[in-house]
């Protein structure tokens, strides 16, 4: 099922050798370098809320930049654009009925759908839910010009899941022309077909975008329908006040659900759907609406402010492979506001950053079960409000003097839970902070250390996963503490930089899910205990000429300290889910012709599927090739582009689930498969 483990270590020793080699070529040639190589820009980073200079955040940070290869990307799943970074890792790219897991130093692996333990936020406006679910399926792909992914506990910032950070920026404007056209197809039967249009007049300016995309999928019952529409508007009253407004509407009729097989099923035919998921026809459709708007007003030299509103509105409709409560309607309505006061004051050597901030947001679901009678709708066994409100504060300060950055954050957070509206069933108080230390070494060099906490509420799709079946929440599924230590050393030169770190995080009342033989198909979840982790990362990035080669490597151990389900204990036992290391290197050429190619492999470490730890998952190996050319005409610009996904033919598992019962742990990945696409910008 994988490569011979001679092999393996042979491509990863000759890939290690070959970084190396650039590198040493590089560093010797540093004086004489030729004018064509690119140099690494200054960046500077707003997920923090205070923006600073990335290289001398105390934080572990990467960031993404899409400027020149956004238009080569298949546009697929959020997973073709967090490559590359430490200790962040994704499975279930192709189930489109189950969204992308994500997870950052093993927050976030527990989930059986949609993001937990992680927070996305879309143009400075939180996506996730006060309660800590998340989904992806909404976000316009193919206007993502950056991401910033803070790696860590950062509850201090955000509150509560926010065991990392994934901060997405799209575009505001695209550069050249004002309209592209873009059509993309490959196998499975996909195709998808995409329109953006610039308008700008005087202070205001509009990006429009449409995108319909369609699949069949790898696996049998595996299709895919989507359309997703997304406006954002500014307009500038002042060169010190600008207001964004953005609206998103997505609406996806069907996203089927193939199931996990057996090992035994998987050696038979990989590409076949679980029969029990196709007798219950199960599946998922979503309609999401969603506004808001963000307001930046400078007041002074010294004073600004940063505002924002949102509303969004879901309606979930999906069958799961079971009778009782098979079928889920869920109404949801999501909405929030926040505002930040900032000031600056400079004074010699020292500089001070100062801002508080208060923010709110409020979540009801009203959720509805039935009977599904293989695939039919029967009765209603279900029907229940939940809400889930939240109010914080929080204080940054961020104080330069000499060769120092010191930051410190504190946040308040009252969460408060209830059902069918008569109340509160349960009320959490929480306080996190964080501190952060930079040094500057040297004028290329700095080191850092920071300590920092996080928390994470159970969601309301978990606490009224009732193993009993009755409504009502599970009450007694409680919160996730965590703490981090880290130490880490940042080295930069204008072509050339390594970034490395160690981190040691603690935890206690981990969240997992689990099945029962009752509801095949269906995720409980427990309270599993302590747990720790501990991790190296390393980050290197080499521009040469018209080459830029990244390398990432993470190596981390998270394992249950203390743990006791249904009486077992799993102490010493690894965390299911969260592979031991991942190896990650890119190469890309971008020519004076206009030619960009990327050649993309991933080494995936092996883990568990499981917490006792008898179902173990060997390595695997993931590999891309993406090319585009650009051609110009007097009236605008042609595209082609094209890409091989997985061009090794290598087979390994898209997802696997976590503590299924039965065995079926498995989802199996697409064989080598093609797409091409062509654009047009006029």
């Amino acid at each position: 099922m994988n490569i011979n483990q001679p092999i393996k270590w042979a491509i990863f020793y000759f890939i290690v050798l070959n970084i190396n080699v650039f590198f040493s070529c590089k560093l010797i040639a540093q004086k004489s370098s030729s004018t064509a190589t690119i140099t690494l820009k200054e960046i500077s980073i707003e997920a923090l809320k205070i923006k600073t200079l990335k290289k001398e955040v105390p934080y572990s940070i990467s960031v993404i930049d899409f400027q020149k290869t956004q238009k080569i990307f298949q546009q697929l799943s959020l997973q073709e654009y967090l490559e590359g970074v430490p200790g962040l890792f994704t499975l279930n790219a192709s189930n489109y009925a189950q969204d992308l897991r994500i997870s950052i130093r093993g927050f976030g692996a527990r989930s059986a759908f949609g993001i937990r333990g992680v927070k996305i936020i879309v143009d400075g406006i939180p996506e996730t839910t006060p309660d800590g679910q998340g989904q992806l399926d909404n976000i316009p792909l193919g206007l993502i010009n950056k991401i910033e992914v803070l790696r860590g506990p950062s509850a201090s910032l955000y509150g509560n899941a926010s065991g990392g950070v994934i901060y997405i920026n799209t575009l505001d404007s695209i550069s050249k022309k004002n309209n592209i056209l873009k059509s993309s197809f490959g196998n499975y039967n996909l195709k998808s077909f995409q329109l953006i249009s610039f308008l700008n007049k005087n202070n205001t300016s509009a990006l429009i975008y449409f995108n319909t995309t369609e699949t069949h999928g790898y696996r049998d019952y595996s299709a895919f329908k989507q359309k997703v529409f997304n406006v954002k508007l500014k307009h500038r009253y002042s060169s010190n006040s600008i207001i964004n407004f953005q609206l998103n509407y997505t609406n996806s009729p069907i996203a089927q659900d193939a199931g996990g097989l057996t090992i035994e099923e998987v050696s038979e035919n990989r590409n076949q759907a679980r029969q029990r998921n196709v007798d219950y026809n199960t599946f998922e459709k979503i309609d999401h609406l969603k506004f808001g708007m963000n307001w930046y007003k400078k007041l002074s030299q010294k004073w600004n402010s940063n505002s924002y509103a949102f509303f969004s509105q879901r309606d979930f409709y999906g069958k799961l492979p079971f009778e009782f409560g098979g079928i889920i309607d869920l109404d949801r309505v999501y909405y929030g506001l926040g505002s930040r006061l900032s000031f600056s004051k400079s004074n010699q050597n020292l500089y001070n950053q100062f801002q508080v901030g208060v923010e709110s947001s409020f979540q009801s679901d009203h959720r509805n079960r039935f009977l599904n009678l293989k695939g039919i709708q029967g009765d209603n066994v279900f029907d229940q409000v939940e809400t889930f409100n939240n109010l914080s504060s929080y204080i940054l300060d961020e104080i330069r003097f000499n060769s120092w950055v010191l930051r410190l954050s504190l946040r308040y957070d009252n969460l408060f839970i209830g059902t069918n509206n008569v109340g509160f069933d349960k009320k959490y108080s929480v306080f996190n902070y964080s501190l952060g230390i930079s040094y500057k070494l040297k004028t290329n060099q700095y080191l850092f250390m920071n300590f920092s906490t996080s928390f994470e509420t159970p969601t309301l799709s978990e606490l009224s996963a009732n193993p009993d079946g009755l409504e009502g929440l599970n009450l007694s599924l409680n919160p996730s503490n965590a703490i981090n230590y880290e130490l880490g050393w940042k080295f930069s030169l204008p072509k050339f930089k390594i970034e490395t770190n160690v981190f040691y995080i603690k935890s206690s009342n981990e969240i997992l899910p689990y099945e029962l033989e009752a509801f095949p198909g269906r995720f409980f979840y427990n309270n599993t205990g302590a747990t720790k982790r501990i991790g190296f990362e390393l980050f290197t990035q080499l521009n040469w000429k018209e080459f830029q080669i990244q390398g990432s490597f993470t190596k981390a151990k998270y394992s249950f300290e203390e743990s006791n389900i249904n009486n077992q204990g799993f102490d010493s036992n690894d965390l299911p889910g969260i592979p031991k290391s991942q190896l990650f290197v890119k190469i890309e050429h971008t020519s004076e012709k206009d030619w960009i190619k990327r050649l993309i492999f991933e080494n995936i470490g092996g883990f568990y599927a499981n917490n006792s730890n008898t179902v173990f998952i060997d390595s695997y190996q993931k590999t891309r090739f993406q090319t585009g050319k650009s051609i110009s005409f007097s009236w605008g610009d042609m595209e082609f582009f094209g890409g091989i996904n997985n061009f090794l033919n290598l087979k390994y598992f898209d997802n696997i689930q976590l503590n299924a019962f039965g065995s079926r742990y498995y989802e199996p990945a697409a064989p080598i498969n093609f797409f091409s696409g062509i654009s047009l910008s006029f």
